[in-house]
């Protein structure tokens, strides 16, 4: 017989439109196999997971260090709206009260496809950045993607997630290596967004695929590589090293 806290519901901790972002709990390991998300190839390309088995034991201690009361991450499950089931999970890790700073991740199912999978995965990151911004205090959230997501930063400055610089060959996959993409929203870059919107930071489903047709043509992180390389390069070339 299934243990209750295997089976008992998920309890909402932020609801939003397409999406709710639950507690963690036993039932999203044993019933929806949390766990196996990590090993598969196509949600791990660009993350720091995979390199290892993961099984059902890790993630109950990964779950029971989350509720740790010293613990400096908050995550959060992401259930799409009239589903049963968790699909990926979106948290706050390195959370800093005295620089009011935290950093953001999101990670999807790879069985969930077609716009779900991008409307899932922008609407948990807004709404936990909304929360640390309007709940936990906090003034800046960061991140970091390989360059290959360039499509994912492309979207995300429509929540005031600006690029701020390219890490160099600072994401590596076996033998196969990228530059990463650092981005951040301020408090400021959050109320801007907030002030455009008539107050709220979520634009809605349908506004927020409007927002997307309409996005300027190009990558802005490839326009944000070249600036910074044309900039270095013009410097270095009246620097003497020898």
């Amino acid at each position: 017989m299934p243990n209750m806290t295997e089976t008992e519901p998920y309890e909402v901790f932020l609801a939003g439109e397409t999406v709710d972002l639950v507690i963690p709990c036993e039932r999203a390991i044993e019933q929806d196999d949390w766990h196996s998300w990590f090993n598969d190839p196509r949600v791990t390309r660009y993350s720091n997971h995979g390199h290892y088995p993961n099984t059902r034991e890790k993630q109950h201690r990964h779950l029971a260090s989350l509720r740790a009361p010293d613990s400096r991450m908050l995550a959060l499950l992401i259930r799409p709206k009239g589903a049963e089931r968790v699909v990926g999970i979106v948290s706050l890790s390195s959370i800093s009260v005295l620089h009011r700073s935290a950093e953001t991740a999101v990670i999807v199912n790879s069985r969930v496809s077609g716009s779900g999978r991008l409307f899932y995965g922008l609407e948990a990151k807004a709404r936990i950045t909304e929360h640390a911004f309007e709940t936990m205090g906090l003034e800046r959230i960061s991140g970091a993607q390989a360059m290959p997501l360039a499509e994912w930063q492309r979207y995300q400055v429509l929540f005031g997630f600006r690029p701020e610089g390219i890490k160099r060959r600072a994401f590596r996959r076996g033998y196969h290596v990228d530059d990463c993409v650092a981005s951040s929203c301020t408090l400021a870059d959050y109320l801007k967004v907030k002030e455009a919107r008539g107050g709220a930071y979520w634009p809605g489903r349908e506004k927020l695929l409007e927002l997307i047709r309409a996005l300027p043509e190009g990558s802005i992180v490839e326009r944000v590589s070249a600036a910074i390389d044309t900039a270095v390069e013009d410097y270095l070339k009246d620097v003497t090293l020898a």
